[in-house]
């Protein structure tokens, strides 16, 4: 016969059972909204000066149009073909609030993509892996497909979530470089901040298994105090990268690069380095 404590303690462990469930039904349920908080913002910001130049693009998915802004590089023999920066952003910002600091390589004869998310300004769709994936997919053939770019000089940069939409497609396409920003090594393993398996996860952007794939170089940058995606995915990248190089930066995840000086010295070195003829 079980000891009368116990017996007074299950309906009390059946209550704290019962709220956990009921916990990851919510999260299961908003997991998305979660994710992808930028489908809320309902205003868009005025145009910044440094994009007024954009070439606006409407990619054609499946599920409808979403958009992108081509920007032209500032330097450079522009008569001919020019390399392309396919960059994905942080998933609580537009393509028009992208931090000026990651469009430098305009200064550096390259052409700059900015690819929206479904469902994001004006963008048609939801946003999920697949879809995601399907946008930046669908823009790296429209670029690939260009007179004006060089096809064989098509770079990745991601901020965070973005750095799993890069990484994603270059699972599906061929990349030259890789820029990682604050990106995490696989997103279901950050559930368990929420104290839920990462099981549970619909989101299941794996970068770290595409980097064991990817042949190119990979620059990883993050930040020491990085609260939301711990320096230890930073780690992980770089363990599975095979061409790896990691850049710290003592600063917080919406922070990082908390000095755009000493990142694009970073990058020049990175970019210098691995892809000099």
């Amino acid at each position: 016969m079980m000891p009368a404590k116990i017996i007074a303690a299950i309906p009390w462990l059946c209550s704290l059972a019962g709220l956990y469930v009921a916990w990851l039904v919510l999260l299961y349920v908003a997991q998305r909204s979660m994710v992808y908080p930028g489908t809320r913002i309902r205003e868009r910001p005025p145009l910044a000066l440094d994009r007024a130049d954009r070439e606006i693009l409407w990619l054609a998915c499946e599920f409808g149009r979403v958009e992108a802004w081509l920007l032209k590089p500032h330097t450079g023999d522009t008569s001919n073909p020019v390399p392309v920066v396919i960059i994905g952003h942080g998933n609580a910002e537009l393509i028009d609030s992208i931090p000026d600091g990651f469009l430098r390589f305009r200064d550096r004869g390259y052409a700059v993509l900015l690819v929206e998310y479904p469902g994001y300004g004006d963008s048609a769709g939801n946003p999920t892996m697949a879809s995601v994936t399907e946008t930046f997919v669908t823009a790296y053939d429209s670029l690939a497909a260009r007179a004006d770019i060089d096809a064989d000089g098509i770079l990745g940069m991601g901020r965070s979530l973005g750095g799993g939409a890069i990484c994603a497609l270059a699972a599906q396409r061929t990349l030259q470089a890789l820029v990682l920003v604050s990106t995490f090594a696989d997103l279901p393993s950050l559930s368990r901040r929420y104290l839920a398996p990462a099981v549970l996860a619909s989101e299941r952007y794996d970068n770290e298994g595409v980097l064991r794939e990817f042949d190119g170089p990979v620059l990883i940058a993050h930040g020491t105090r990085d609260e939301l995606i711990p320096p230890a995915h930073a780690q992980r990248n770089l363990q599975a990268a095979r061409r790896g190089r990691l850049v710290t930066y003592d600063a917080r995840h919406d922070e990082c690069p908390v000095d755009f000086e000493r990142f694009w010295a970073d990058v020049d070195a990175f970019l210098a380095t691995e892809l000099a003829p």
